[in-house]
C-alpha cells in the first residue's frame, strides 16, 4: 500500500487499487519470481509525491477512485461498487471476541482511573509530608 501526500491541495486525490490475476501451479512461482523487486527499488509512501502510483503490470487491472472533496461514505460506496467487494460479517466467535475486547477496554479505563487517583493521592501526600518537614525544619531553626 502506498500513500502519497502532497501540500498541493489543488492537485488530484486519487485512490488506485491494483488487482492481479491469480496464477496457478508453476505459473504462480514464475509470477512471484518476476514480481520480486529489491526493497530499495520498491515504491514507497511519501509526503512529497515522489512515488506516484505505478502503471499496472502485465496481468493487473487498476480501479481508480477520485476522492477529492468527497465524503468517506461516498468513497466507500464507490469502492464497493467498482471492486465488487462484499461486506464480511463477523462470525459468532469473532463477535464474542470483539465483545471480550470491548469489555477489556472498559475495564482498562476503570483501572486507569483507579490508578490515576491512587498516584495523585500518593503525590499529594508526599507534597504534604515535604511541606510539613519544611515547616518543622523552619520551626526548629527559629527556636535555636
Amino acid at each position: 500500500m502506498l500513500v502519497n501526500r502532497s501540500e498541493n491541495q489543488s492537485g488530484p486525490a486519487t485512490m488506485s487499487i491494483y488487482f492481479r490475476q491469480t496464477a496457478t501451479g508453476t505459473g504462480l512461482v514464475a509470477a512471484a519470481a518476476r514480481n520480486m523487486v529489491p526493497l530499495a527499488q520498491q515504491p514507497h509512501s511519501s509526503t512529497t509525491g515522489e512515488c506516484p502510483a505505478p502503471a499496472p503490470e502485465e496481468g493487473e487491472r487498476v480501479v481508480t477512485i477520485d476522492m477529492k472533496n468527497r465524503h468517506s461514505e461516498a468513497i466507500y460506496d464507490e469502492f464497493m461498487q467498482k471492486t465488487g467487494a462484499t461486506v464480511v460479517v463477523p462470525t459468532p466467535d469473532e463477535q464474542v471476541e470483539m465483545q471480550q475486547v470491548e469489555e477489556l477496554r472498559e475495564k482498562a479505563a476503570v483501572d486507569r482511573a483507579i490508578m490515576k487517583k491512587y498516584i495523585d493521592d500518593k503525590r499529594r501526600e508526599e507534597r504534604m509530608l515535604a511541606q510539613a518537614r519544611q515547616e518543622a525544619e523552619a520551626i526548629k531553626m527559629a527556636n535555636q
